[in-house]
């Protein structure tokens, strides 16, 4: 109506005003442990998603925005700001394309990078200011001569790994970068699954290669024990792990706030205790795939659970990382050492690595990955849609309690998503 056309018009002239306000007087939690509903009320958390349509507002300014970092920092709202440009950007180089970012996340990685603990490679780390966010889908606007010999068009929805720069309106990237998202995916479930699902569906089929990584059933009849945090991780490996045929999935959740057995039950998968001494005996020479991020004994009771011709996949060492004493980093190239000694063990370094050194069996495995998406097969959990205003709350949250925000699920952000007047 022309209402509501003039309403978003005063909108639109108002917002360099509110972001200026809104970036310094979000509600803020100070305690150490933050509760799910304290997040649920700040950053609009819902159950199902369901309020993300219900009277919201989008941006029609086409010029590009950025959440950019200026400095490192452990409060993200002492740092993170929004640059606004005069125009939206063009692709010029041969094999560049630009995309109009419709769904990036907000994670962990990007709090790393803000707060400064990050380790970058040599000469990976860019200069101030930084624009967080690790992946991103979004539609084609321009491309080079090469890009468009390579099959990408003007209009084409993408998803794209990029490790920064992606909680923006525009991102430019290389099409060698790009993966097609099929017809009807929801942009903030194609860009869930590009880190989370892709490192679960990689940890899971460790040791199973050739075509069979793709078969209907890989993991048909096998027995599946999980040791680690009730993450997003996590919940990607209980889910990829019935849809690809587990009998059975066992999941020791490491807790630092409540019991978890009943969000374990409803995942699909077998709830067992914190300690390895109390489900040990019961799973002793049963399990064919272990996949352990903790490392709390040196994964000498994950190992014990193995089958004769079982596999242990490391995926992490959160017990032995609390600490970086020397006893601590010598306990840890110990314990490195013994995997690659094994050959029922093996190493998996996670997403980033896998995308440095095999980015085009990550890019197969994200196919795949969207081929079930698209059909119904799997679906990841949002947690909540928010504009890039609310980044720094989010950061904030995942700083204070990961686990818990982890719980409810893939924080996403809609760069074109207005923020709500209150």
């Amino acid at each position: 109506s022309s209402q509501a056309r003039k309403d978003q018009s005063i909108f639109t002239f108002l917002l360099p005003f509110l972001l200026l306000k809104n970036m310094k007087t979000y509600k803020r939690i100070e305690s150490d442990n933050v509760s799910y509903e304290s997040a649920q009320e700040s950053l609009g958390l819902s159950d199902e998603g369901s309020n993300y349509q219900q009277g919201v507002m989008f941006d029609s300014d086409i010029r590009n925005a950025e959440l950019v970092i200026d400095e490192h920092n452990n409060d993200p709202f002492a740092v993170m700001r929004i640059q606004t440009y005069d125009d939206a950007p063009m692709a010029k180089g041969q094999d560049e394309v630009v995309l109009k970012i419709e769904a990036s996340t907000v994670s962990s990685i990007d709090c790393q990078i803000r707060d400064g603990t990050y380790q970058w490679k040599f000469g990976q780390k860019p200069a101030f200011p930084i624009v967080p966010g690790v992946d991103c889908v979004g539609v084609v606007t321009s491309c080079g001569a090469l890009a468009t010999m390579n099959g990408i068009a003007p209009g084409d929805r993408v998803a794209s790994f990029q490790l920064h720069g992606c909680n923006a309106k525009y991102k430019l990237v290389k099409y060698t970068d790009l993966v097609r998202v099929p017809e009807g995916v929801d942009p903030a479930e194609a860009v869930a699954m590009i880190r989370t699902y892709t490192a679960a569906f990689q940890a899971l089929m460790q040791g199973i290669h050739g075509h069979g990584r793709y078969s209907r059933k890989p993991l048909l009849h096998k027995r599946v024990l999980i040791v680690g945090p009730c993450g997003t991780f996590e919940r990607a490996l209980v889910e990829l792990g019935i849809f690809l045929g587990a009998k059975k999935i066992y999941f020791s959740a490491h807790s630092t706030s409540h019991s978890h057995e009943n969000y374990i039950r409803l995942l699909g998968a077998k709830p067992l205790d914190e300690d390895p001494d109390e489900w040990l005996d019961d799973l002793e020479g049963k399990i064919d795939i272990a996949i352990d991020s903790v490392c709390i004994d040196r994964f000498e009771h994950t190992f014990s659970a193995l089958d004769e011709d079982g596999i242990l996949v490391a995926a992490g060492m959160a017990d032995i990382e609390k600490c970086n004493d020397f006893i601590s980093n010598v306990e840890k190239l110990w314990t490195h050492t013994t995997i690659k000694l094994s050959n029922q063990c093996t190493y998996y370094h996670g997403f980033i690595h896998e995308w440095e050194n095999e980015k085009e069996r990550c890019m197969k495995d994200l196919v795949y990955l969207y081929n079930l998406l698209a059909n119904g097969k799997i679906k990841p959990k949002i947690a909540t849609r928010i504009p890039m205003l609310k980044v720094a709350a989010a950061q904030e949250r995942l700083d204070q309690n990961l686990e818990s925000m982890e719980r409810r699920g893939i924080v996403v952000v809609d760069p074109w998503l207005l923020p709500v007047l209150e």
